[in-house]
């Protein structure tokens, strides 16, 4: 595959009036992400046909150029894997990337299971062999090595052929409706992330809290959210997630108390410790007014007898589509379902296009054949019973 190298914003303008025209580019990026927040972009790699570009973000200047492609409803992007690809294209552009096709969700489309890799992609899609070694290599060095060169050359070599393959297979077994919505929902569900004000209620075991601890804990992720993406710095730079719980259940007021906490290492309480003493001791003196109300409990043991039927409902709709299971809906979304149900949530878009029918429908008619047993569950986890 012939390459060229980007390094001048003139040059990448020029390309980009090129690029927003074509129907399809396969895309692919490298980065770093060790001691930072956000992702730090190192190359951006395109191809088309038997031409591919490296596009050097370290020397173009205003990258975000790139947004007219990424932007697009009418360039389809072809990626793998591509969750963190476009994190670093959202850095790059400040835009949401549309219109994507990523080979990963095809291939568990196809049975070949939820997270290949594309080295395996690749062998089993074509028949090649593909090098893997310099992925964790140092990405931001200039020049790039011949090695890095090849093997970012190979990231998007494939991925056209790929698509070109699947489009085929996935139409002939009816799945292509499907899964172009379900990549609707890919790009949908990763704009709808939680907010600071909402991280508190994702800590393991939260539950616990009462609403005064419930607060601090509360004021220290949001502490956490807005100073990590303000200096840049990964979360457990500044509070590890091991010490989250156990900072709001202990309420430490002084160093001598901060230091006793699980995952409280020297380097943090030196850097972070006069601050966490701060937000812990303004959150606890506000009023309880402020305060959110405890979590619901854990669902009892019971709920697992439910989720078996949701399960076995779910594996017979999966057998007639002749889909994997888990594709056609996850655990983690069985109790979803059943706060749906339950009128606690609005079903969300997952449930209103091709699951609608075959899944949603008949699942709301097997939790009705067991609305009490439910009822007394939610009951019982909110403490009502």
């Amino acid at each position: 595959m012939e390459s060229l190298w980007v390094s001048k914003i003139e040059r990448l303008r020029s390309l980009v009036e090129e690029w927003v025209l074509q129907p399809k580019i396969a895309v692919d990026t490298e980065f770093i992400r060790v001691e930072t927040f956000y992702p730090v972009p190192a190359l951006v790699q395109l191809a088309i046909a038997d031409q591919a570009w490296l596009i050097d973000p370290l020397a173009v200047k205003r990258p975000e150029v790139l947004a007219r492609v990424f932007y697009s409803q009418d360039c389809l992007k072809v990626m793998h894997a591509c969750y963190e690809d476009l994190e670093v294209i959202e850095r790059l552009t400040q835009l949401s990337c549309r219109n994507v096709f990523d080979t990963q969700l095809g291939a568990a489309y196809m049975g070949m299971g939820p997270q290949i890799g594309y080295q395996r992609l690749v062998q089993e899609m074509l028949g090649v062999r593909v090098d893997k070694e310099e992925s964790r290599s140092d990405w931001l060095q200039r020049p790039l090595s011949s090695a890095q060169i090849h093997y970012a050359l190979q990231d998007v070599a494939y991925l056209l052929p790929i698509h070109r393959m699947m489009q085929e297979q996935l139409q002939a077994k009816g799945h292509w409706e499907r899964i172009c919505e379900d990549h609707q929902l890919l790009l949908s569900e990763r704009e709808d992330l939680v907010s600071d004000e909402e991280r508190y209620t994702q800590v393991a075991n939260a539950w616990k809290l009462k609403p005064r601890n419930l607060h601090v804990l509360r004021a220290l992720c949001v502490w956490r959210e807005q100073e990590a993406r303000r200096r840049d710095l990964p979360r457990t730079f500044l509070i590890r997630n091991n010490s989250l719980l156990p900072l709001a259940q202990q309420l430490p007021l002084q160093r001598s108390a901060l230091s006793l906490v699980e995952g409280m290492t020297p380097r943090i309480l030196r850097r972070e410790g006069d601050a966490l003493l701060e937000v812990i001791k303004h959150a606890a003196a506000e009023p309880v007014s402020m305060f959110p109300p405890r979590l619901p409990l854990p669902w009892p043991r019971e709920i697992q007898v439910i989720h078996g039927l949701m399960r076995v409902l779910i594996d017979q709709v999966a057998e007639g589509l002749q889909l994997p299971s888990d594709l056609v809906v996850r655990k983690r979304h069985f109790d979803e379902l059943i706060e749906c149900y339950l009128g606690i949530r609005s079903p969300s878009p997952r449930w209103l296009g091709w699951r609608h029918e075959v899944i949603y429908t008949p699942m709301m008619v097997l939790l009705a054949g067991h609305d009490q047993e439910i009822r007394t569950m939610h009951q019982a986890r909110h403490g009502s019973v």
